[in-house]
């Protein structure tokens, strides 16, 4: 069996790695550009447990593989910091207690945090400005490109092959099965084909007949000059009533959002090569979530702006990536649309994937990413579009998604 991955970001290389360690045959892993081009490199890097459906297993199966690539001398920068998260509101503090209930029966050290021990763990955070302070120890971020690169080079020793500056174009079938992929360098035969391209897996298919429901938003985060320096250790932040996030970034401070009525883009639209290329920043659209970082943060107010970040992300209509087989096409799956999670779900995805192709059952729910789930709606531009718009915010208003 010969399996071609299309994508080398973080959720193509942790496919490709997942397959070779199944030991099913032939892997090769096909990159238009570099490995964690496209929107990987400008990922946030954070990876949160939660005891939902959506995060409790992926997460823990993530930690388990951080540790495994580093037990095997692949680097990614993992730091655990911790994450407080912080509420105004009765029904968010009714959510984290629910969640500090089940870390207490794991015997996990989530704990409430008191005004004064909030403000020594994080310098520029007023504890007067919330309600109530959560600290979740499971938490802390890495770098997107060492993570890619640990996939990559654990995916290499497991036998699998990584041609980057390779663009595939189409995928071939016929009678109903993959036959391989049309590439830049010519024609690639291939059993199974796995579309982890991003926000550009949907128009791969489309000459196919295969609608993705994803669509791309603009996404944005800042990085900020402030004093005091932050130690590297702070543990970053989460306002789920504000929709705002942030952490630590060499002393700096970097935060975002996730906005509501947020804007889409038509993925033809971006410029050629789109590898590791930003969108313009959109200081209007960001104020409003701004402004309550300043309230809570208040020295980012005198806080010079170093960069603004605005890459474009995938999102679906219920906030899920799309995963697993594409039905009547023999061959084909697809592990894409990663709702600017791809660094969290990236081992969750790799085994999902490596389990179908093999045969075997998953330790993950399967039906839960269906890829055509949405049915024919993937086919409407206009219900999509102001779907995925409206869904950027929620993973955020509703915590126990």
């Amino acid at each position: 069996m010969k399996c071609v991955v299309v994508g080398g970001g973080v959720i193509g290389a942790s496919v490709a790695w997942h397959l070779a360690r199944q030991g099913i045959g032939e892997v090769v892993l096909l990159e238009r550009d570099r490995l964690g081009s496209g929107t990987t490199w400008h990922s946030a890097g954070n990876i949160t447990w939660k005891p939902t459906p959506t995060y409790d297993a992926p997460i823990l199966y993530a930690f388990e593989t951080l540790a495994r690539l580093k037990e095997s001398g692949h680097e990614t920068g993992w730091l655990t910091t911790g994450r407080m998260f912080l509420t105004r509101t009765v029904e968010t503090r009714g959510t984290l207690e629910q969640f500090d209930r089940v870390a207490q029966e794991r015997g996990i050290a989530a704990r409430w945090l008191e005004p004064s021990e909030a403000r020594a763990l994080h310098p520029l955070l007023d504890p007067t400005t919330v309600e109530g302070i959560w600290l979740n120890p499971l938490s802390g971020r890495l770098n997107p490109a060492d993570l890619t690169s640990a996939y990559a080079s654990a995916a290499r020793r497991a036998g699998a092959r990584i041609s980057e500056s390779v663009d595939v174009v189409g995928v071939a079938v016929d009678a109903g099965r993959v036959t391989g992929v049309e590439t830049s360098d010519g024609f690639v035969a291939a059993d199974v084909v796995v579309a982890a391209a991003g926000l550009w897996s949907r128009g791969l298919l489309a000459p196919l007949g295969v609608a993705l429901a994803q669509w791309p938003c603009e996404h944005f985060y800042v990085i900020a000059e402030v004093s005091p320096r932050l130690p590297r250790e702070t543990p970053s932040f989460v306002a789920p009533d504000d929709l705002i996030y942030g952490r630590e970034e060499v002393g700096k401070f970097l935060f975002g959002c996730f906005d509501e009525n947020a804007k889409t883009l038509d993925p033809a639209s971006l410029p050629k090569p789109f590898s590791f290329t930003l969108l313009p920043p959109d200081w209007d659209k960001t104020a409003p979530y701004f402004e309550q970082v300043m309230r809570i943060f208040p020295a980012v107010e005198k806080a010079p702006i170093r960069h603004f970040v605005n890459g474009p992300e995938s999102f679906t209509p219920d906030g899920l990536p799309l995963i697993g087989r594409v039905p009547n096409i023999d061959g084909l799956l697809v592990a894409t649309a990663m709702n600017s999670a791809g660094v969290t779900w990236s081992a969750m995805t790799g085994s999902l994937i490596a389990d179908i192709v093999a045969g075997l059952e998953s330790k993950f729910d399967a039906s839960r990413y269906d890829p055509l789930r949405f049915g024919d709606r993937g086919g409407d531009l206009a219900w999509l579009q102001a779907e995925v718009s409206g869904i950027v915010s929620q993973g955020y208003r509703n915590q126990n998604r």
